[in-house]
């Protein structure tokens, strides 16, 4: 893009072209900017010019990129195997509750701990937890997850149906956008905020059993958990986090459909056929272009298009057959498409090898610095779904096995938050050479870096269970007479675990639904 001469220096131009040059010259300096990317040169002119807030951003772009993200997560296997990676990892097969009430003198009171869980792992069962009935606790998790990655939020109304507590969740779609105020409120884009933005009820479109909305119901703000992508202060409303890979992961889709359908040409396209020049089909050459071009098109059968297995071919004399060298995929698609996933992975926090499960370039010790970099991105996530759900979820559901009698916790309504302590045991994730991790969490031990707290809950146990499962399955041993002076009878083992109290001993699956004993039944 060519900047214009100022009007000025374009009228002095006939009349003084030197001194025009000059004053335009000076002109362009002064208003050269102090940064380069502030340069109006032609390599950023589609870039953004002016700021606006980040609601008034996001809004007119907001379905337009909900609507092509949810495309590529029904039809992209590069989208979904990012959104499976964060399921596997960040789910898993659930985050745990582990109620920690603690009596006068500090201990914990088991007996009590161990019914809130059973009681919580029941409610967590399909049918229960959520007003439809399809979802468990975990596979509510797991929809907040995705939707969240995909659509930017979701909705969870959290109330009382049929005199349970249970939850129904509600895509983005469902706010009512054209409501633009209630009560001299503003409601943005569905949501009733006041002057700090802060939401103070949600406007749903209510639709029936065909899909057509029949009224718009307002529901307070503290029924309602909004599980939202916000990146700006500024914003209401979330944003699709996948909005910057959205039309790279496009392209690279219409990339490979390309180059299978390049190929599929190929494969049936398999000869040509040559005509020599001045040859004509009765074999004769030179008697004049007319009498040649009315014999040929008097006596020639139409050329065959498709060649099938055993069909025979008369060629017309003059011609010849040559074979077409079918060449492979090009040799850009494979770069290309490693870069995008590349890309399109890093853009969400995720290594290369995550996006793409290709582990033929990578070592022990990039793959660890990887694996430990996605578990930081994993962490935050399930802070985030903790923090904005569990907690409050958890909270509220104790208030109301309490008020309903289900559950007796003497003066609760007098110190309600000593019954609710509680911590979540997420899932962990395993080792990529248990043998080295193992001796380095023994070291570690050893010398005071860690303890067995950390080093279980990174693995999405919990250390006193470890403790008492080891101490059962020693004392059995023994029992049995199969220990000889804290060691094997048979010298395979000394009794002591390879990775500081941890590695050695049985552990229940990471993150499965058990409380404080996943041997423990309801």
């Amino acid at each position: 893009m060519k900047q214009k001469m100022s009007l000025l220096n374009r009228m002095l131009l006939p009349i003084a072209p030197r001194l025009a040059c000059e004053r335009e010259a000076w002109r362009r300096h002064a208003q050269r900017n102090f940064y380069a990317a502030a340069d109006r040169s032609p390599r950023s002119a589609g870039m953004a010019q002016s700021n606006t807030t980040g609601e008034q951003a996001n809004q007119g772009a907001r379905e337009i990129i909900r609507a092509r993200a949810r495309d590529l997560e029904r039809n992209s296997d590069v989208m979904n195997s990012l959104l499976l990676a964060f399921e596997r990892n960040v789910i898993g097969s659930g985050i745990v509750l582990q109620a920690k009430i603690r009596s006068a003198d500090g201990t914990e009171e088991e007996a009590l701990n161990s019914r809130i869980e059973r009681l919580w792992r029941r409610w967590c069962r399909p049918g229960s937890c959520e007003v439809s009935g399809r979802f468990g606790f975990r596979e509510v998790l797991a929809l907040c997850l995705r939707r969240r990655l995909v659509d930017g939020g979701i909705l969870v109304i959290r109330s009382y149906f049929e005199g349970r507590y249970q939850l129904q969740l509600l895509e983005v779609d469902d706010l009512d956008t054209t409501v633009q105020g209630h009560e001299g409120r503003r409601v943005i884009g569905g949501i009733e905020v006041d002057d700090y933005r802060r939401a103070l009820a949600y406007h749903i479109r209510v639709y029936d059993a065909w899909g057509f909305p029949v009224e718009t119901r307002r529901i307070p703000a503290d029924r309602v958990s909004y599980l939202s992508c916000l990146t700006r202060t500024s914003q209401i409303r979330e944003i699709s986090p996948a909005a910057p890979s959205v039309g790279r992961v496009d392209d690279l889709n219409e990339l490979l459909d390309a180059a299978e359908e390049k190929e599929r040409v190929q494969c049936h396209f398999s000869m040509a056929i040559k005509k020599t020049e001045g040859t004509l089909s009765g074999g004769l050459a030179g008697l004049g272009r007319g009498f040649g071009q009315a014999q040929r098109e008097e006596n020639r059968e139409p050329p065959a298009e498709l060649l099938e297995q055993g069909m025979v071919v008369y060629l017309n004399p003059g011609e010849e057959v040559q074979p077409i060298s079918q060449a492979g995929t090009s040799s850009t698609v494979d770069p290309l498409v490693r870069t995008a996933q590349r890309l399109a992975g890093s853009s969400v926090g995720l290594s290369y090898e995550v996006a793409s499960r290709d582990m033929s370039q990578v070592t022990y010790s990039s793959a660890r610095q990887g694996l430990l970099e996605d578990q930081k991105t994993y962490r935050g996530l399930q802070t985030w779904l903790i923090d904005h759900l569990c907690e409050t979820v958890y909270e509220e559901w104790l208030d109301w096995m309490v008020l309903s009698g289900r559950l007796d916790l003497p003066g609760y309504e007098r110190d309600a938050q000593r019954y609710q302590e509680h911590v979540w045991l997420c899932s962990g994730w395993d080792w990529i050479d248990p043998l080295k991790e193992a001796n380095a969490n023994r070291i570690a031990l050893e010398t005071g870096q860690t303890t067995m707290q950390a080093l279980c809950a990174a693995r999405g146990t919990d250390w006193k269970e470890v403790a008492e499962q080891r101490a059962q399955e020693r004392a059995y041993l023994e029992q049995l007479g199969l220990l000889d002076n804290g060691g094997m009878k048979d010298g395979k083992t000394d009794g002591k675990p390879a990775g500081g109290g941890t590695a050695g001993a049985p552990e229940r699956t990471a993150g499965m639904p058990g409380g404080r004993g996943a041997a423990r039944t309801v």
